[in-house]
């Protein structure tokens, strides 16, 4: 149902720039954004507004147009391993049998944005408090408001009558609605969460922040039912025809370009652009600002390998060391779920027929033809969002009674959400087995331990070490073993009896539905651990790799979003949260983005 793009729209052929290395030579531009994704649309519309401001946005992937798939609402769990992923990989993590993670993000115009599960969450008020008093001054709740509300279109729906208008913004370009299309058997696990001691919440976005069960938001169109990016919303066809803006696609970003006469504050004065490792380069300038805005994996992958990071790490791998930064690429965070667990249900409460060829054939021709079926609904349509520490839900003790610390953003925040689709989608690393029921996860919200970014060589070409340093602390196992001990509980309750059909108790561990067969009553400490080592996941919500923060002590970029220590360099996108939100980030950046651009818009006038 997307509509269709016309290709002199975007640039492919980089001949147009300069292949020497005089800056003299360089096309320059007063704005290269690096990275069209959730934030570099953004970015990209807004600075061009300014019809005295030229920009250039360069896009490793593609024109999202030209992949169906990722349009397309249910299409998430079969983007991974396509075009439009980069595809990376975690190293191993030795607290979790040596796995390496699966790691999707978003190599199309659009970014992640284009291929994530289109959960549309601003983040509580507490997350946006919680990132000021770390340093990220100006974006306290009460400053980042007006921007929620900048970025919202709201299509309200008569089937959610208890979702207040006045909550939302109408006004946005970024278009939200309700899923059209809802499999029943959300509405039983919601119901099993009230028998668990969780509160409906009838707007996770509703100014009683995320907390309780209940039904997401989305980024669907309503208008047409498909995925409506940033790309799709900021860059629209009259955006695009604008003569000071310049897209150029399926071009990677090797290396920031710096002027170095000032060594102790070098100045960022273009890019190194190419299309493979062994491909021509190219150089262009920026007059005004470098913009980085490649996302939490890439984002310190290009700063490590211009030269920005720690000198040691630097030198290690062969890299000049431009500027000495000690935090580029640590503080890296990713929600991890406890599980996921599969469950064995009925049939007919599933969406599990779609991955049967004939049936997901003919729910592709609906959504084509009439925008409608199956095809329109979310992959996750809710979840549940709790704390720990509270009484009214039905949690089993801590093993030896371990105390857990509260993490969370603030009282009213949460540290677990329970996620869950409606269907079987194994880890995403492979096709799901046949069958039905439902995937369900715990998901840690703010863990303690973090991990890092660093470079494996000096070329972006090659893959980062993407180290998570899971479950680094017995917190983070404990909060994520508490979560997936109620996911069990879910699956036993009342509302799910007919529906949900787990074995008494099993202890096959090598079968793929066990621990969903787990009676939790009988199931051990020790055997949850063990299943929790082999099979937890991110939930590829990856950020603080460039945080905000006071100094370049403990981050990467001042509350103007300025690397430090460099002149005319910014970062904007999930790797400037200082810490991870409690829920899902995509809004957060959107609307961090639309401050940046205000930011870079005052300095340029100042």
């Amino acid at each position: 149902m997307g509509v269709g793009q016309s290709k002199h729209q975007y640039i492919s052929d980089l001949k147009a720039f300069a292949a020497e290395d005089k800056p003299e030579s360089w096309k320059q531009y007063d704005y290269v954004i690096v990275g069209g994704g959730t934030a570099g649309c953004v970015l990209a519309s807004r600075l061009s507004e300014d019809e005295n401001a030229s920009v250039l946005l360069i896009e490793a992937g593609g024109d999202y147009k030209k992949e169906l798939l990722s349009t397309i609402p249910f299409g998430w769990p079969k983007l991974p391993r396509t075009p439009v992923d980069w595809n990376f990989r975690s190293v191993e993590q030795p607290r979790n049998k040596n796995r390496r993670y699966p790691v999707p993000r978003g190599r199309v115009l659009g970014g992640t944005g284009q291929m994530n599960a289109l959960i549309y969450q601003p983040g509580t008020s507490e997350d946006w408090d919680e990132w000021e008093r770390m340093g990220a001054v100006g974006f306290g709740y009460k400053d980042i408001l007006p921007y929620l509300r900048k970025v919202e279109a709201f299509t309200p729906s008569e089937k959610y009558p208890e979702m207040k208008p006045e909550d939302h913004s109408t006004s946005g370009l970024w278009k939200t609605s309700m899923a059209k299309h809802v499999a029943p058997l959300h509405l039983k696990l919601m119901e099993g969460c009230n028998e668990l001691g969780i509160k409906s919440n009838p707007d996770f976005n509703g100014p009683n922040g995320n907390m309780g069960t209940g039904t997401f938001t989305t980024f669907i169109n309503p208008t047409n039912q498909s995925r409506h990016s940033t790309a799709e919303a900021y860059l629209s066809p009259e955006v695009l025809k604008r003569p000071n803006l310049t897209v150029v696609l399926k071009t990677t970003t090797e290396k920031i370009l710096f002027d170095t006469s000032n060594a102790d504050e070098p100045k960022a004065i273009g890019v190194q652009i190419s299309q493979g490792p062994n491909a021509p380069k190219y150089r262009v300038g920026a007059k005004r600002e470098v913009i980085v805005c490649a996302g939490a994996i890439s984002t310190p992958h290009i700063l490590l390998a211009s030269g920005l990071g720690p000198k040691e790490e630097l030198k290690k791998v062969g890299v000049p060391v431009v500027k000495d930064l000690s935090q580029v690429g640590k503080n890296f965070v990713d929600h991890m779920a406890g599980g996921p667990v599969f469950v064995r249900t009925k049939p007919q409460w599933t969406l599990d027929y779609l991955n049967n060829p004939v049936s997901g054939l003919v729910a592709l021709g609906k959504w084509l033809v009439s925008g409608s079926g199956p095809m329109t609904s979310m992959v996750a349509p809710g979840a549940a969002f709790v704390r720990t520490d509270d009484t009214n839900v039905k949690f089993d003790p801590t093993p030896g009674g371990y105390q857990i610390k509260d993490t969370t953003a603030g009282p009213n925040s949460p540290d677990i959400e329970l996620l869950w689709f409606p269907l079987i989608t194994g880890d995403l690393s492979g096709d799901p087995p046949k069958g039905n029921g439902f995937t369900v996860g715990a998901i840690v919200l703010k863990q303690e331990g973090s991990g890092s970014i660093t470079l494996k060589t000096p070329s972006v070409y090659d893959e980062p070490n993407i180290d998570h340093n899971t479950f680094s602390t017995e917190n983070d196992w404990h909060v994520a073993a508490r979560g997936l001990r109620l996911c069990l509980r879910l699956a036993r309750t009342k509302a799910l009896e007919g529906i949900a059909i787990p074995k008494e108790h099993s202890k096959d561990y090598d079968d793929f539905y066990w621990p969903g067969d787990a009676d939790p009553d009988q199931l051990t400490d020790d055997e949850l651990r063990s299943y929790m080592e082999g099979h937890s996941l991110p939930i590829f919500h990856p950020t603080s790799t460039a945080r905000i923060a006071p100094s370049a002590e403990t981050g990467v970029v001042d509350a103007r979003l300025r690397v430090f220590g460099v002149k005319g360099l910014r970062v904007c996108d999930a790797s400037v949260l200082p810490r991870n939100v409690s829920g899902h980030p995509a809004v957060p950046v959107v609307a961090i983005a639309e401050k940046t651009a205000d930011i870079l818009k005052e300095d340029a006038r100042a």
